[in-house]
């Protein structure tokens, strides 16, 4: 077996550092199978026989990552796959995000990239996702319930995209696996390591950030639209992001795991006429029409968002940003109006712009093709 990427730790392993389970028992005999191999009493197969099980054709196998001790879905064990990290601040709105995120990675991005999504690798995560983030959002027209540091039975969110070329064979696989943990785990760099262990391994990061939590917006829409709690710094929370990746992989030069620095709820900046009139951030990018990465709308976006934080935040932020070897920044709008209490505007969702980050890391790790215009 080749090396394949854990979904939960986004550890590389192998057969030798993973442990091995089958689906077959002599009757009477619980600690044997079909082929004689002894298994011990929890069900594990010994590491000199695990070579050869794999080739049986008698049961089914089971492979757990040693670090989590949880099992790999099959997807995940013949592929090396890109995994993506996304991290959302406390009152981000990161739940909403991950929820029209995958809904439009289905509708969308499948039929523009030739991909696929596969909502049947784990079925605890299907149902997850379906209960918890699609019907309050797609069929009752409510907001997602925000996750708190109490809830500790959240799974995380295991979904294969696959890419296939012009034969519809399968050329790559990306591993996107969605933490929604609290935003309070960003708020503590002991927090942090032990809710988000998985980042310091990701091939790339989206870090979801609010608006609404700068100073300059707050003055401008105080009174005018319900404002959230202030909460941690954005430069603290991004600050120990960096020190958990180059504590964890012993990092001293640039981190090459791609940035994507991306704020929510444009809505309310667009509705407020803190944007521009002619902000590309009011219309939907080129990617999805086009089916490639078009470098010239990537570019654009990244400018007017870099113009938008000098006169936001002060240079510290980009200074933090800095400490990446390829960085970018992002404005999104998860569902197209403030929300009135929890319910949608309008009772509809009008996502704007949602996977430009997750396009752009796809396009950084060649899984999808660049236009320079």
């Amino acid at each position: 077996m080749k090396k394949f990427t854990c979904p939960y730790c986004y550890g590389k392993h192998d057969l030798k550092t993973s442990g091995l389970k089958c689906s077959y028992n002599v009757p009477g005999k619980t600690d044997r199978c079909v082929g004689s191999v002894v298994k011990d009493p929890n069900g594990w197969i010994p590491d000199k026989d695990k070579a050869n099980c794999m080739k049986c054709t008698a049961a089914r196998k089971s492979v757990y990552c040693s670090v989590v001790e949880k099992e790999i879905p099959s997807d995940f064990l013949n592929e090396e796959s890109l995994s993506i990290a996304l991290l959302g601040a406390k009152a981000s709105g990161k739940s909403n995000y991950i929820g029209v995120l995958i809904n439009e990675i289905k509708r969308k991005m499948t039929a523009s990239f030739n991909c696929s999504l596969s909502l049947t690798s784990s079925e605890e995560s299907r149902q997850f996702y379906n209960d918890f983030y699609y019907e309050p959002l797609f069929k009752y027209g409510s907001v997602v319930e925000a996750t708190n540091q109490d809830m500790t039975q959240v799974p995380p969110l295991i979904f294969p995209l696959r890419f296939m070329d012009k034969k519809n064979h399968i050329t790559n696989v990306a591993a996107l696996t969605f933490y929604d943990t609290a935003g309070e785990n960003l708020d503590s760099t002991e927090d942090m390591v032990i809710s988000n262990r998985y980042v310091p391994n990701a091939d790339g990061i989206i870090l979801l950030l609010d608006p609404l939590q700068v100073t300059s917006i707050r003055e401008k829409l105080q009174g005018k639209i319900p404002l959230p709690p202030q909460n941690t710094d954005v430069v603290e929370i991004l600050s120990r992001i960096v020190q958990n990746i180059r504590d964890v992989k012993n990092i001293k030069g640039n981190i090459k795991i791609p940035l994507a620095l991306t704020f929510t709820k444009i809505d309310a900046l667009e509705e407020y006429d803190i944007l521009r009139e002619d902000s590309c951030l009011r219309e939907e990018s080129a990617h999805l029409s086009r089916g490639v990465f078009v470098q010239t709308d990537f570019e654009s976006v990244n400018i007017e968002m870099q113009d938008l934080l000098e006169n936001w935040l002060d240079a510290e932020l980009v200074q933090q940003m800095k400490n990446f070897e390829k960085y970018s920044f992002f404005g999104v709008t998860a569902l197209g109006g403030v929300p009135n209490g929890t319910k949608l505007s309008g009772n509809k969702i009008k996502p704007r712009r949602v996977l430009d980050p997750l396009l752009w890391i796809l396009a950084e790790n060649k899984y999808i093709k660049t236009a320079k215009k």
